[in-house]
């Protein structure tokens, strides 16, 4: 099978893109062609596809919303990316013209990229799968958060909730380019485009289906993890590790205070906390305050690690953490961990709760308290036999619900699926573009 692969971008930044590469190969290994669609990053991947990719909002070093300069020029651009763009429509049309892909598996598009990705492929008669790697179909703001603590506001009460609060960059006229675009994306029917959505937890299956979106069209579908060796834990550090993304959603402040609770109760320099990832450059240095004006010890921030060194700080900590305020979706970083044999310390919310319950690989703690946080960390830091029991666990767990092989087994008979749903659709009379197109 040859399978267009959407993302907006084409180098690692993330979880998403760790899943994507991870799927490709997993793909690639067993036959199957992949052709990515990406936006034409300096940063990207080498691919034979890229002469086909997107151009940028701004230059192609650009990538998040603070790097780009604020010019008229990319303010348009990226209202229009928001909204519908016809450059994008037309990139993609090409790719598909030269690959003729059998189907596409969509990751993050909407934004940066454009929904127009949707009937670009739909019009050239490509069946669509989407993968939901946050909830930007369902909150303007993609995290269903606000105030620091979930929000589903938008959700009961309309889009325009996030414009009343500002939820986007903190402005009320990003919020209404947000809400407005995701607004004429529902009315113009392009979500309608799709014939099924990957949700890989169940928290976003149900968020889905209080949407009115039909339970035909979503499959749960968890994302997968390559199971790791982790040191023995009489032979791990008195340390405990956080890695991801460093902004105000993950919640990265509220263990670095914890951390400060946690020194006062066992001493401060009885196991230490390191910190990798990089992220929003304000959020880090509010961190690196917190800890300098606290006079917390044993706080160290690393930056960004590369895969090996990751998996390496994972197997060797006691615990890792997931401190996130929003419901996530199912974070690499706790699977990675679990793979490790390192159990997880997580928010009691969302994709974290429905993980962690019962599975005794963990400890869930109240969302945003950091008293709470330094209580769960006692408990496992504090007894090596609890931690090597729950870490024992984790593994167990990455082993027989996130393997590769059933993922990747589920994900080919989704696309296949798609495929046999796609064509046996009544015609539909074409709307957006391009020529005639029929289902």
């Amino acid at each position: 099978m040859k399978i267009c692969i959407v993302n907006h971008r084409y180098f690692v930044s993330g979880g998403p893109e760790r899943y994507m590469f991870g799927v490709i190969k997993l793909l690639e290994d067993r036959g199957h062609e992949v052709v990515p669609f990406s936006i034409a990053y300096r940063a990207n991947r080498s691919s034979p596809w890229s002469p086909y990719f997107a151009r940028p909002i701004a230059g192609d070093d650009e990538v998040v919303f603070r790097q780009q300069r604020r010019t008229p020029r990319t303010l348009w651009r990226t209202a229009e990316r928001a909204t519908y763009s016809t450059d994008v429509y037309r990139s993609l049309r090409r790719l598909v013209a030269a690959a003729r892909p059998d189907v596409a598996l969509v990751l993050h598009y909407l934004r940066k990229l454009s929904p127009a990705v949707l009937p670009a492929l739909y019009d050239a008669e490509v069946p669509i799968v989407v993968r939901l790697s946050d909830f930007g179909m369902l909150c303007p703001q993609a995290h269903m958060m606000r105030d620091d603590r979930a929000c589903e506001s938008c959700l009961r009460d309309g889009l325009w909730q996030s414009v009343r609060y500002r939820c986007v960059q903190d402005s009320y006229a990003g919020s209404a380019v947000a809400a407005a675009a995701l607004a004429l994306t529902q009315r113009r029917g392009l979500f309608d485009l799709v014939e099924t959505f990957i949700a890989p937890s169940e928290t976003m299956r149900q968020k889905m289906l209080e949407a009115g979106y039909a339970h035909q069209r979503l499959v749960h579908l968890p994302t997968f993890v390559e199971a790791r060796k982790g040191l023995p834990f009489e032979s791990r550090r008195a340390q405990i590790c956080y890695v991801g993304r460093l902004d105000r959603t993950k919640g990265v402040h509220i263990l670095v205070q914890a951390m400060a609770l946690l020194g006062g109760r066992i001493g401060p320099d009885r196991v230490r906390l390191v910190i990798a990832g990089d992220g929003d450059p304000a959020y880090l240095g509010w961190l690196q305050r917190l800890v300098a004006e606290g006079r917390i010890h044993g706080v160290t921030f690393v930056g960004a690690l590369d895969s090996d060194a990751v998996l390496s700080l994972l197997g060797s900590s006691l615990v890792s953490v997931v401190p996130s305020l929003w419901y996530e979706n199912l974070p690499n970083a706790m699977l990675e961990s679990f793979a490790c044999g390192t159990p997880v310390v997580a928010s009691d919310l969302g994709s974290m709760h429905d993980t962690l319950v019962g599975a005794d690989a963990g400890l869930l703690f109240a969302p945003g308290d950091p008293g709470a946080l330094a209580d769960a960390l006692l408990a496992v830091v504090g007894d090596a036999g609890r931690a090597s029991r729950m870490g024992e666990h984790a593994r167990r767990l990455a082993l027989e619900r996130f393997a590769p092989g059933p993922h990747i087994d589920s994900l080919l008979d989704v696309a296949r699926r798609a495929r046999y749903t796609r064509s046996s659709r009544a015609p539909r009379r074409q709307i957006f573009g391009g020529r005639s197109a029929t289902s």
